[in-house]
């Protein structure tokens, strides 16, 4: 059904909603769009830059979860950041996953039951039921990453000593032809100065 040149085009239509796309699969396709699974024909979800942390494999490996539990497990260790306890609905998860609230059930059972995490309801005053409380079990998804310690250089860096205040240290260094320009007005001044002066100028 599918070939290469009309496999190509969905990838750049899977933006569009449901309704578009189903149409674009039959008119230029030519499926049968209600035999073809309905996730064919799913938005694909919007970039928004979130990201999920580093998991560990064991996890991604587990065949005793379902599919859709490890994504939805997943998806909720991205949302608890730095393992704080989440707060949300089963219809938030259920929007969030494309599934059914029924199927979200589905998946919190089969993550409790092998121990990835425990939840319990918030109620209202009324006793009405408003939410989960989300507790994850992060050792069994999340590795333990350690920070490699960085190593010494067989040097330490150096840098060459800063020349400041270059004015100020050149001028105490004595200039020879100031100084005898100095010697020579000192000289004149004492040959016309009276001896008496002279006397008590030298005292």
């Amino acid at each position: 059904m599918n070939t290469l040149h009309s496999v190509l085009p969905a990838r750049f239509i899977a933006d569009r909603p449901a309704a578009d796309q189903m149409q674009w699969a039959q008119d230029v396709l030519g499926w049968d769009v209600a035999a073809a699974p309905r996730r064919y024909f799913f938005q694909r979800p919007a970039d928004k830059g979130s990201y999920v942390l580093p998991l560990r494999q064991s996890f991604i490996k587990d065949a005793r979860l379902m599919p859709g539990t490890r994504i939805m497990l997943a998806l909720l260790v991205g949302w608890a950041g730095t393992g704080r306890p989440l707060e949300t609905t089963q219809p938030t998860l259920a929007k969030h996953l494309q599934r059914s609230v029924r199927q979200v059930f589905r998946y919190l059972k089969d993550a409790a039951r092998e121990g990835y995490l425990g939840y319990a309801y918030t109620k209202n005053r009324l006793g009405m039921i408003t939410g989960l409380k989300i507790y994850l079990s992060f050792p069994l998804m999340r590795p333990d990453l350690k920070r490699k310690p960085r190593p010494k250089p067989a040097e330490p860096a150096r840098t060459h000593t800063a020349d400041t205040n270059t004015l100020i240290k050149d001028s105490y260094l004595i200039d020879e032809k100031l100084g005898a320009g100095l010697e020579k007005l000192w000289n004149a001044i004492r040959a016309q100065t009276p001896p008496a002066d002279q006397a008590c100028a030298d005292n």
